[in-house]
């Protein structure tokens, strides 16, 4: 039976960009990227707010901070040499009242931490000076927040992958995970119900909301390991039309508790439109409802009319809703930082877990397959 060199689980935007990655660093190698949906980005790449991220909110040496801030540059740099559409249009951080501003000198610190570019601090005056819908007593004005067209990004990734060489296979679900000498004998089944298996040197798993499944397969303890996966369900609200020239920038509250439905955010995407969220509430171990509770309108409005003082609930439709992958932390707690793990302490040399890759993943996404990419170095050398 033929080797492949590495087999990456997972067609969403980080399987996407570490196969682009892993194929265009070492072309000669055989890569195989295996998706069970017919097509790539039909999970959760399929449904976020397509923010690019600063890099501003997390905390300072963590893989998201370190990736986000790097991945941002990054991103610009492909969209714009890849004619991938984004918009630069930069983020407010919005002060309500005196404890929001100590809030937001603790991240304007941070950001000098974190590297975060350009970042300014806005009176009153100056916040409404640019956005004179926006209510608040200060702001900080990160520059390089942006939106990005995911899906057309996603498909530059896969075309790359391909043109570099890599194998990108859809309609196959990853059942079995075995380790062998020199390797990992993987077992796949198309959606026909019929079984193959490959072999292979390395394994990426980007599962997704599966890759602690996927993990299990391998014979990791997923509780033992703290790489359970608990599904948060985040719902937007579109904004009617007429109010979308009154916003020009994304708008972030100073917190965002993003569970209990507080703290959220405006999002402008590339067309002009308006829509809040998500908010964040876990969802049961199946959850594939996508589904937006049209009642939760009066939440969401209540959340935002401080600093978004238009808005009546009128305005608000129901859009999207998208299902994360949050690894587990004590109630009130900080969500968890990416766990990005190459397993040969566990006894998998060549297996890179990426577990709980969330937001600011699709931010992260490029910089996050050159992390992987040089784990694996000496398994391509």
């Amino acid at each position: 039976m033929d080797w492949i060199d590495c087999v990456v689980i997972g067609g969403g935007i980080i399987g996407l960009a570490t196969a682009h990655q892993l194929s265009k660093r070492w072309p000669e190698s055989s890569i195989l990227l295996l998706e069970k949906e017919d097509s790539f980005g039909r999970g959760l790449s399929s449904r976020t707010s397509e923010v690019i991220h600063s890099g501003i909110y997390y905390p300072s040496g963590s893989l998201k901070a370190d990736l986000c801030v790097r991945g941002n540059r990054l991103l610009y740099e492909f969209c714009n040499h890849h004619h991938v559409p984004v918009n630069k249009l930069g983020k407010l951080i919005v002060a309500q009242d005196d404890q929001d501003l100590e809030k937001l000198e603790v991240l304007q610190r941070q950001a000098v931490t974190n590297s975060v570019p350009d970042v300014a601090f806005l009176t009153k005056s100056q916040l409404s000076e640019i956005e004179p819908a926006v209510n608040g007593q200060a702001a900080l004005l990160c520059p390089s927040s942006g939106i990005v067209d995911s899906h057309r990004l996603m498909a530059h990734l896969a075309y790359g992958a391909k043109v570099n060489g890599a194998m990108l296979v859809y309609r196959q679900e990853v059942t079995g995970i075995h380790l062998v000498n020199g390797g990992y004998c993987l077992e796949f089944r198309d959606a026909n119900g019929f079984t193959d298996r490959i072999h292979c040197k390395s394994i990426i798993n980007a599962g997704g909301l599966a890759a602690d499944h996927i993990s299990a397969m391998a014979g990791i303890n997923v509780d033992e390991a703290g790489y359970r996966i608990y599904r948060c369900k985040g719902e937007y609200f579109a904004v009617h039309n007429r109010k979308s020239a009154l916003v020009k920038k994304l708008v972030f509250p100073v917190s965002i508790r993003e569970l209990k439905g507080s703290g959220i955010p405006m999002i402008k995407d590339l067309k002009g439109r308006l829509r809040l969220g998500p908010d964040a509430h876990y969802a049961s171990a199946t959850a594939t409802d996508h589904g937006v509770q049209a009642s939760n309108r009066i939440q969401f409005l209540k959340s935002v009319q401080r600093y978004l003082p238009f808005l009546e609930l009128s305005d608000l439709q129901p859009d999207l809703a998208g299902i994360r992958p949050r690894l587990l932390v004590p109630c009130g707690s900080p969500p968890r930082d990416f766990v990005i793990c190459h397993e040969k302490e566990r006894g998998l040399p060549g297996f890179i877990n990426l577990i709980g890759i969330e937001s600011p993943g699709i931010t992260c996404c490029l910089s996050l397959a050159t992390y992987v990419s040089d784990m694996l170095a000496e398994f391509f050398a």
